[in-house]
C-alpha cells in the first residue's frame, strides 16, 4: 500500500486555516470583505471579548440562498471567478473559496441569510453541518464565529495581550473604512462602539473617525497622474510624524493592500522632512487598470504586485514632495510648553463603561504596556523637537460637531503655492549653535549646522542634476581601494556613473580606475568622492542615479558644513539667512532635523504672563 494518501476535508480545511486564519482580526478582515462583496451598504463587526468568544458581522448585502450558503462553506467554492482569465480581472476582495471553511474548521459557526424572502439559518462545528432550517426574512447575511481555536489550543495560546489584538482588529477597520468610504462600518466590543463611518463617500470624513481634530486640520490633499495609474490622498505636516509606518495605508482599487516598495516612495516623498527612524501619516489611494495589479500573490491577499511599477513609484514620491514643498513647516512654540501632558485614563479599555462612546485609533494603539507613560515632563529644548499632541476632553457630541465642520471646511481643496521663508533679522547667536533673528511675525531660532546642511545639499544636488554634469580629465589615473569581489560587481555597472560626471575603467590588473571626475569635485578629494559613491551602488540592490545623487549630496552637505558650537561672524550669518530663503525646503536639514523654530509674539508674552 503506498504512503501518499489523500488527506480529507476537515483535514484540509484545518491546514489551510493556519494560513488564512492567524487571529480574530484575519476572521474580521475575511467575513468584512465577504460582506462587501455582496454589495452591502451598511456592515456591523460586533466582538464579545475582544472577539474570543464571537465575532458577529452583520450586513444588508444580496443575501444567500440555502442552497448557496452550504456551497460557501465548502473548500475553493466562490462566486468570485468563473474561469482562469477571471484571475487577470479580480474586482472582488475575495475570490479563492477558503476563508468560510477555514473558519468553520475552528470554531461553532452560524449563517443566517436571506435574499429579501423566506431567511435560513446554518450551524457547523468542527467543519460539519449540524443544523439547518428556516428563518425570519431580512435581506443580508450575519455571521457568527464563537469560541475561535477552541480545538487548537496552540494556536489559541500564542494569540497575543486582548488590547492588542484588539488593536488589530481596529486598525484593519480603519483602513477597510478608508478603502470603502461609501459604506457604513460600526465596530464594537462588550457593546461599546470602537468606531463607525457614516457612508458618505468621502475620504477626510472616515479619517476624522481615526485621527484627532489637531491632526485632521494639519491633512493636505495631494492628487496626480500618468498614462498608467492615478493616485491621491492626504498626508499630514512632518510635525505629525510617528515611530513605525503604520500610519501609511494604501488602497489600490477599493482594495486595502501591503506593498514596500510602495511605502518606500511615500517615506521617500518626505525625504530631508522627517528624522530617520520618523514616518508620516499618509493616506494613499491608487486607480489603475485591473491588468497591472496581481493580488493572487499572498494568502491573505494583502501582498500585491504592480506591472509598471517605476512609473508608480515615481508618480507616488515626486507627488508627495511636490506637496510638501507647498507648505510652511516652521514649527510654532505652543501655550502648551511649560506644561505637563496627562494621559486620559478614561481611555482604558478594561473599563466597563454602559455609555456608548467612540474612541479614536490614536487612543487604542497609545494602551500597549510598554509605552503608557502616566506623567511625562520634558525640559524646553526637547519640546520643542518633539511637539506632543494634547487630546482634550471633550463631549462627544459637541467633538463630533465640531469635526463634521472641519471636514466640510477641509473638503474645498484650493491650489497653494510654496510659501517662501519670511525675511529674518540676525540679532545674535547663543552657544555658538543657534542663531536668533527676529522680523514682525515673532522671534526665530535657527540652527546653523541644519542651516548650512540645507543650503549646501541643495547646491550639490543641483550641480549633480544638471543636463549636462561637466567633467574634467585626469592628468594621472586614480585607482580606487576596492576588493577583487567589489571590482568584479562594478564591472558591469560602469555606465551608472557618467551622468554623476564620473568615468571609471576596469585595468590590466582587475583593479578600478578613475578616468574623469566633475569639475565641482574638490581638488584631492576626488579618490574620497569617488569611493563613497561606489560604495552606496554596491550597497544599494536597485539603486538610481536620484538616490546615489542625494545620498552623496547629503554626505558632503554633513562634512563640509558649519558645526555646532562655532562662532561666525556676522557678514557670514546674513549671508546663511539669506541662501537659507533660496532653498526649496528651507524648514528642514537634509536628514529631517529642524532648521528653525518659531516663537511668535504672544506666546513670549504668555510666558512672561503680560497676557493671560
Amino acid at each position: 500500500m503506498g504512503k501518499i494518501i489523500q488527506l480529507d476535508d476537515n483535514l484540509s480545511n484545518l491546514i489551510a486555516a493556519g494560513e488564512v486564519v492567524e487571529n480574530m482580526a484575519s476572521v474580521v478582515k475575511e467575513l468584512v470583505e465577504n460582506s462587501i462583496d455582496a454589495n452591502s451598504a451598511n456592515i456591523r463587526i460586533e466582538l464579545q471579548e475582544y472577539g474570543l468568544n464571537e465575532i458577529k458581522i452583520v450586513d444588508d448585502g444580496d443575501g444567500m440562498s440555502l442552497e448557496d450558503m452550504k456551497m460557501a462553506v465548502k473548500r475553493h467554492a466562490t462566486s468570485k471567478i468563473k474561469t482562469a482569465n477571471d484571475l487577470f480581472h479580480i474586482n472582488s476582495l475575495g475570490f479563492r473559496g477558503e476563508a468560510l471553511p477555514s473558519i468553520a474548521s475552528v470554531s461553532h459557526l452560524e449563517i443566517i441569510s436571506s435574499e429579501g424572502e423566506l431567511g435560513h439559518r446554518i450551524f457547523y462545528l468542527k467543519g460539519e453541518l449540524k443544523e439547518s432550517g428556516e428563518y425570519a426574512p431580512r435581506k443580508g447575511t450575519s455571521i457568527a464565529v464563537r469560541y475561535l481555536f477552541y480545538n487548537t489550543p496552540a494556536r489559541l495560546k500564542h494569540l497575543k495581550a486582548t488590547n492588542t489584538e484588539l488593536s488589530y482588529i481596529v486598525d484593519y477597520i480603519n483602513k477597510i473604512a478608508l478603502s470603502h468610504p461609501e459604506i457604513s462600518f460600526t465596530l464594537s466590543n462588550n457593546n461599546k462602539q470602537l468606531f463607525k463611518s457614516n457612508g458618505s463617500s468621502e475620504y477626510l470624513k472616515v479619517l476624522s473617525n481615526i485621527y484627532n481634530i489637531d491632526i485632521i486640520k494639519n491633512m493636505v490633499k495631494f492628487e496626480n497622474k500618468n498614462q498608467y495609474f492615478e493616485i491621491n490622498g492626504y498626508l499630514t505636516k512632518p510635525i505629525f510624524s510617528r515611530s513605525s509606518r503604520t500610519h501609511i495605508t494604501v488602497i489600490a482599487n477599493n482594495r486595502m493592500i501591503k506593498n514596500n516598495k510602495v511605502i518606500n516612495a511615500v517615506t521617500e516623498g518626505f525625504r530631508t522632512y522627517l528624522p530617520i527612524g520618523k514616518y508620516p501619516i499618509v493616506f494613499l489611494n491608487i486607480t489603475l487598470d485591473p491588468l497591472l495589479i496581481d493580488v493572487n500573490v499572498h494568502p491573505q491577499k494583502l501582498e500585491v504586485k504592480f506591472t509598471e511599477e517605476r512609473m508608480l513609484l515615481s508618480l507616488i514620491k515626486t507627488t508627495i514632495n511636490d506637496t510638501l514643498k507647498t507648505l510652511s513647516l516652521i514649527p510654532e512654540i505652543k501655550e502648551e510648553a511649560p506644561k505637563q501632558v496627562f494621559v486620559n485614563e478614561s481611555l482604558d479599555l478594561r473599563q466597563e463603561d454602559k455609555t456608548e462612546k467612540t474612541y479614536k485609533y490614536e487612543d487604542l494603539k497609545f494602551k500597549s504596556k510598554d509605552k503608557q507613560p502616566s506623567l511625562v515632563k520634558e525640559d524646553f529644548v526637547n519640546y520643542i523637537n518633539n511637539l506632543v499632541e494634547k487630546k482634550k476632553e471633550k463631549d462627544i457630541h459637541n467633538e463630533l460637531v465640531i469635526e463634521e465642520k472641519l471636514v466640510e471646511e477641509k473638503l474645498e481643496v484650493k491650489e497653494i503655492k510654496r510659501p517662501s521663508l519670511p525675511r529674518l533679522e540676525y540679532i545674535g547667536q547663543y552657544l555658538g549653535t543657534y542663531l536668533i533673528a527676529q522680523n514682525e511675525e515673532g522671534l526665530y531660532l535657527v540652527d546653523q549646522h541644519a542651516a548650512a546642511e540645507r543650503v549646501r545639499y541643495e547646491n550639490y544636488y543641483n550641480r549633480m542634476s544638471t543636463v549636462e554634469v561637466i567633467s574634467t580629465e585626469l592628468l594621472i589615473p586614480i585607482t580606487l581601494n576596492l576588493s577583487n569581489q567589489e571590482v568584479l560587481a562594478l564591472e558591469d555597472n560602469l555606465e551608472v556613473f557618467k551622468p554623476l560626471g564620473l568615468e571609471l575603467i576596469v585595468n590590466d590588473y582587475m583593479g578600478v580606475d578613475i578616468l574623469k571626475v566633475p569639475t565641482w569635485f574638490p581638488e584631492t578629494f576626488e579618490r574620497i568622492y569617488t569611493e563613497e559613491i561606489v560604495r552606496y551602488v554596491l550597497e544599494g540592490k536597485d539603486v538610481t542615479i536620484g538616490e546615489i545623487r542625494d545620498s552623496l549630496a547629503k554626505s558632503l552637505s554633513c562634512k563640509h558644513s558649519i558645526k555646532a558650537n562655532k562662532f561666525i561672524n556676522k557678514n557670514e550669518i546674513e549671508k546663511l539667512l539669506a541662501d537659507l530663503e533660496k532653498t526649496v525646503n528651507p524648514y528642514t536639514c537634509p536628514h529631517g532635523r529642524p532648521v528653525i523654530i518659531k516663537f511668535t509674539q504672544t506666546e513670549i508674552e504668555k510666558l512672561f504672563k503680560r497676557i493671560m
